[in-house]
């Protein structure tokens, strides 16, 4: 549904769609991916994740990128398998799968622009890994 034909264009006013990168938009789409943050990616090892995060400082470049998570700790993304490409913004949302030294090796990102709350989403990850768990499954 995002295929547009060469004689369509976006009306006027209308938000352009994220700038999405995939490596394998197969893996990425093959099953859940919870929301998680840095503390929880030691219990997810083997599993594919979403994480959000802002891209540290002077670390956006090369196979691996640090991004400051949701709780406020480093979640280093590993870019080699990715479609190469810099992010285009502060936040991005990373869905890929947790190794067992604690990275996460990317899938797919979604740039979330510059102005994203980071303590309210953390506040999703906890609810959705915790008392409300049964409502994300």
């Amino acid at each position: 549904w995002w295929a547009r034909s060469s004689h369509s264009r976006r009306a006027e006013g209308q938000p352009s769609r994220p700038k999405v990168s995939t490596c394998s938009m197969v893996a990425a789409m093959s099953g859940p991916a919870p929301r998680i943050n840095s503390t929880l990616l030691q219990q997810r090892v083997g599993m594919l994740v979403t994480v959000v995060g802002k891209v540290k400082p002077g670390a956006g470049e090369g196979a691996f990128v640090h991004l400051e998570g949701s709780d406020g700790g480093d979640i280093v993304v590993n870019r080699s398998q990715a479609v190469q490409g810099e992010y285009g913004s502060e936040f991005v949302e990373v869905i890929g799968t947790v190794n067992p030294d604690r990275t996460v090796t990317e899938a797919k990102f979604t740039n979330f622009g510059s102005d994203f709350d980071l303590k309210q989403y953390n506040d999703l990850v906890l609810l959705s890994n915790g008392a409300l768990k049964h409502l994300f499954q």
